[in-house]
């Protein structure tokens, strides 16, 4: 049986590896500038007008509707381009110095418009793009695994939110000697959820002993439910879309056992525990009896791809990618 490829004899090979390279290198460039801003800015990270007709006209077509939501799915890429030119100090981290960066985005545009109105493309097209992709792989790589680099709030005293939920966590860091912390502990019988919270700082932030309020930190809140439960994801992401503008991501786990949550710092302690009580709440509302997944089970994945952007499935390098973990982030090592 031919597939729907097989039927269109006008579309070469070249072109649909262009076409899905700039897909892949745009949409990983939107992931990181969503990021960044909110981790710097919180909730007033965009402004939201720019986008409001293209958004309402989207969500108009209730008879082919999409999961995407976020503001920057409904931005051009010469817009997007502006938004890391306007705010360099958050990528220049991650991508080449900023003059050699426009000089190579400035060919990536005029080879996209080539795609996008169907223009015939130049021989050397892909090379092009794929040498970019190599000369940033290694910063994408950096920024997914800062955003896994979790490091421990120490002592607890210090942070309000992290004080707040000690007592949550079993195996929390316990003081074993003066300025020496270690992970240790045991969870009570019938202990139902574990909840811990680390922090992650973004490279362009500026060091500091107290992350409450402060741009470019990251409170990461994991919930593990325990004792033969687990979660109802729809259930759950339902009731915590109620506070999608306040926190980054939501992670889900195929077991469907445990959910990460990333919320800026910026936004400030009382938020951000206002936000942690909620989840808590949902959590004790959306527990189920425990039933066997396979590791091969798509279902979460699948039901990630339903909601916005910010629910993030166990698929996407966001979720499993760390620093100890090297690789070609878009793998695009050069073949010798």
């Amino acid at each position: 049986m031919f597939s729907e490829l097989d039927k269109i004899s006008e579309v070469d090979e070249s072109s649909l590896i262009l076409y899905a390279r700039l897909w892949q290198f745009e949409k990983w460039l939107r992931v990181m500038v969503y990021v960044e801003l909110k981790a710097k800015k919180g909730r007033s990270w965009f402004n939201f007008n720019k986008t409001k007709n293209t958004y309402e006209a989207d969500k108009a077509l209730k008879h082919i509707p999409t999961a995407d939501d976020n503001p920057l799915s409904f931005i051009t890429f010469t817009e997007l381009v502006k938004l890391i030119q306007n705010n360099w100090d958050l990528f220049s981290e991650y991508l080449p110095p900023k003059h050699i960066w426009e000089v190579k985005l400035d060919e990536i545009v005029h080879i996209r418009n080539r795609v996008a109105h169907f223009r015939s493309g130049h021989m050397d097209d892909i090379e092009r793009l794929l040498q970019l992709m190599r000369d940033v792989d290694n910063g994408f790589w950096k920024f997914c695994t800062d955003y896994n680099n979790l490091q421990p709030i120490l002592p607890p005293e210090k942070d309000a939110v992290a004080l707040k939920y000690v007592d949550l966590d079993p195996f929390s860091f316990k003081e074993v000697a003066p300025n020496e912390w270690a992970q240790i502990g045991s969870a009570p019988q019938g202990l139902r959820y574990i909840l811990s919270i680390n922090s992650t700082r973004r490279r362009w932030a500026e060091k500091t002993a107290v992350i409450d309020g402060a741009p470019g930190y990251i409170y990461d809140v994991n919930i593990h439910i325990r004792d033969n439960r687990q979660f109802d994801y729809s259930k759950f992401l339902t009731a915590v879309s109620n506070f999608k503008k306040d926190i980054i991501h939501i992670f889900l786990d195929t077991f469907s056992n445990t959910v990460r949550v990333t919320i800026p710092a910026i936004i400030g302690g009382d938020k951000v525990c206002e936000i942690i009580d909620n989840l808590i709440k949902i959590t004790e509302n959306s527990m189920t009896l425990h039933h066997p997944i396979n590791s091969d089970d798509q279902t979460v994945q699948r039901l990630s791809e339903e909601w916005p952007e910010y629910v993030v499935g166990p698929k996407n390098p966001l979720t499993f990618l760390g620093p100890d973990m090297p690789c070609s982030f878009f793998n695009v090592i050069k073949s010798s």
